[in-house]
């Protein structure tokens, strides 16, 4: 999916030091929705609603989830390891989504605010060299936010229009993650680092929640790993096992994921198809090759059977390229399958598949998403 140029460039290269170069074309598009402009949106005016926070469930025996054996093919791409035994979500009625898009770059009514608060940005230690200081005014506006229960960006402030979707000001979800993860570990062993690292993990945890866009989900996967690494540290000065245990756990569920969510995107990948260029008679593939039909229906295969709807939604938007510059065969078979996803239960799937069945990719788009081969 398209995702705004200055957002994710920044967002993708923190991602990137977290998740150890997940090389993917996330960052590649965005140029279409970057270069319009976005109306400003009504602030949020209201404070994060009083929220309490359960204690996490008791830890019992664990069963290390064996995401290298046959069986783990056909998990979704999720945590395995109940992440309640760490950090239980608030019960706080609030979207943060509505909060966090006063911070966007684009239509934010609060960007300036965020601009300050990174410059203020301090060097706590060698693995945090530049995060919000544990007193930083934004950052303390933020504590009570972690502590909702939901955060629903998607219909709730912006629309899913495919390669168009707009994403929220990840860099700044991250940024307060990294914050609170730097404050956990200058004060290691103390029931503040607990509650911390522990604020981060529901920070993650509320990213995912949407299963929109792809590079939402990393993010929120990288701040359950800055908290799960900090919860662990602090469980073993405290010499807390059963805590540490499932802490390593979670961290070693990290890597995993991100694998295959990497996997995945290799295999829905058109960007490898080389040759195309924007031509003055239509988009053209310039060796005239279109999309194997492997390809295709490894494509077709996403939409119908991945659990994840990130992945489902990302499938649509590549069919929304084959539709476009595919065989006539090949987007007669497209426009059929969009038709019915047109008509999912779920609001998100089907507006997604509207929205690739209706509209036209400009040559700026196909572009950004369709980078020729290097020779």
């Amino acid at each position: 999916m398209i995702r705004p140029r200055t957002l994710v460039l920044a967002a993708i290269a923190a991602v990137t030091l977290l998740a150890a170069g997940l090389g993917i074309r996330l960052l590649a598009q965005g140029s279409a929705a970057a270069g319009k402009s976005a109306p400003m949106l009504p602030r949020y005016s209201q404070p994060a609603s009083a929220a309490s926070v359960p204690i996490p469930r008791a830890i019992g025996a664990l069963k290390v989830p064996c995401w290298g054996c046959p069986d783990a093919n056909k998990w979704s791409v999720a945590f395995r390891t109940d992440l309640d035994l760490l950090a239980p979500l608030g019960n706080g009625p609030a979207n943060v989504a509505l909060w966090m898009k006063d911070f966007n770059n684009q239509g934010g009514t609060r960007y300036s605010d965020l601009e300050k608060a990174m410059d203020r940005r301090v060097e706590v230690s060698v693995d945090f060299p530049k995060v919000f200081a544990g007193d930083d005014p934004l950052l303390r506006e933020a504590e009570p936010w972690a502590d909702q229960a939901v955060m629903r960006t998607y219909p709730d402030v912006y629309p899913v229009l495919g390669m168009a979707t707009r994403l929220p000001n990840l860099l700044f979800a991250l940024n307060l993650a990294k914050g609170w993860a730097a404050r956990a570990a200058s004060h290691p062993g103390t029931p503040a680092a607990v509650d911390d690292a522990r604020r981060v993990i529901r920070w993650g945890r509320l990213l995912r929640q949407d299963d929109v866009t792809i590079v939402q989900d990393l993010v929120g996967l990288a701040c359950i790993r800055l908290g799960a690494e900090q919860l662990y540290d602090a469980a073993v000065r405290q010499g807390d096992q059963p805590l540490a245990l499932a802490s390593a756990m979670v961290l070693g569920e990290h890597a995993p994921q991100r694998l295959r969510t990497a996997q995945v995107l290799t295999r829905l990948e058109l960007t490898a198809v080389e040759g195309f260029e924007p031509a003055s008679t239509g988009h053209v593939f310039v060796s005239g090759r279109v999309p194997t039909e492997a390809k295709l229906a490894a494509i077709l295969e996403t939409v119908k059977s991945a659990p994840e709807r990130r992945f489902r939604l990302e499938a649509i938007a590549q069919l929304h390229l084959v539709r476009q510059l595919g065989s006539k065969a090949q987007a007669a078979r497209v426009e059929e399958v969009l038709d019915s996803l047109g008509r999912s239960p779920d609001p998100i799937v089907a507006a997604a598949a509207r929205h690739a069945r209706e509209t036209t990719l400009d040559d700026e788009t196909l572009s950004a998403v369709l980078k020729p081969k290097a020779p």
